[in-house]
C-alpha cells in the first residue's frame, strides 16, 4: 500500500509538501544533532539518533564482557526500531493529517522527558527519546526532489558528494543538492554544539529548548499545508 505523503492530492501530501522546505529540514537537523548530543553527554554516553554509533559501541561492550554497558546501548536500538514501526504504521494508514501527528507525538514525547527528574533511570529515558527521533527521520525524510537524514550525517555526506560530483557536469540539480544537503550536515553539527552546551546546564529541561525547532515545523506545516502544492521553483 503506498504511503499517504506520496500522494500530492491528499491532506497528508500537501502538509509533506510544506514540511519538504530546506528550512525544515534544516530545523530538524539541528534537533537531530542536539538531541544526540544531549543523550550521550547526560544519559550515559549513548546516542538516541545515531543507531550505527550504538552498534559499534555494542560489538565493543560485548567483546570486554561489559553486558551492563552493552545492555545500555541495546535499548535505544529497541526504542528506535518500535518508533520506526510505529511511524510507518502512521504513515501508511492515516489518510489525513500524517505530518502534523508525527509532529506533534514527537513533541508530546520531547515536553513530557522535560519534566522527568534527574534520576529518572536512564534505560527507560533514552528509549523514550529514541522513540520521537525515530518518528522525525522516518516520517520526515524528503527535501526538494531527494532524500535525507534528519537525525544522523552518514547518507546526507553520500548524497551530497555525490552532487558535488555531478555538479562538474554543470547540472544544476547536483549544485543544488550539495548545497542543501550540506546545509542540513552543518545545521547537525551546529544542533550537536548547542545540545552540548545546553545539557550540562538544564540537565533534562533542554528539550525544552531542543523541542522547538519541530514546535516551529509544525507551525510552518499547519500555516503553509493549504498552498503546498504549487510547485516548487528552481533556484
Amino acid at each position: 500500500m503506498p504511503s499517504p505523503s506520496a500522494n500530492p492530492s491528499t491532506t497528508s501530501g500537501k502538509e509533506y509538501r510544506a514540511a519538504g522546505s530546506l528550512s525544515s529540514a534544516i530545523l530538524l537537523a539541528f534537533t537531530g544533532g542536539s538531541l544526540d548530543a544531549f543523550i550521550y553527554i547526560n544519559h550515559g554516553h549513548v546516542f538516541a539518533t545515531a543507531m550505527t554509533g550504538n552498534g559499534a559501541l555494542l560489538g565493543v561492550a560485548i567483546l570486554h564482557h561489559n553486558y551492563l554497558q552493552a545492555f545500555h546501548h541495546l535499548l535505544p536500538i529497541f526504542g528506535f526500531s518500535l518508533g520506526v514501526f510505529l511511524a510507518t504504521v502512521l504513515d501508511n494508514h492515516r489518510k489525513h493529517h500524517t505530518a502534523v501527528i508525527g509532529l506533534l507525538c514527537e513533541i508530546f514525547v520531547l515536553l513530557i522527558a522535560s519534566f522527568l527528574p534527574g534520576r529518572f533511570p536512564d534505560f527507560l529515558f533514552v528509549p523514550i527519546i529514541a522513540i520521537a527521533a525515530a518518528f522525525q527521520v522516518t516520517i520526515f525524510h524528503r527535501v526538494d526532489s531527494y532524500t535525507y537524514f534528519s537525525t544522523f550525517m552518514t547518507g546526507n555526506l553520500l548524497y551530497a558528494v555525490n552532487g558535488l560530483y555531478a555538479a562538474g557536469d554543470q547540472r544544476a540539480e547536483g549544485r543544488r543538492r550539495f548545497f542543501d544537503l550540506s546545509s542540513v550536515i552543518l545545521a547537525f553539527l551546529v544542533g550537536a554544539i548547542a545540545g552540548a552546551i545546553l545539557a550540562p546546564r538544564f540537565l533534562n529541561h533542554s528539550l525544552w529548548f531542543l523541542s522547538l525547532p519541530p514546535i516551529f515545523v509544525l507551525a510552518r506545516v499547519i500555516i503553509r499545508g493549504d498552498t503546498a502544492l504549487q510547485p516548487l521553483k528552481p533556484r
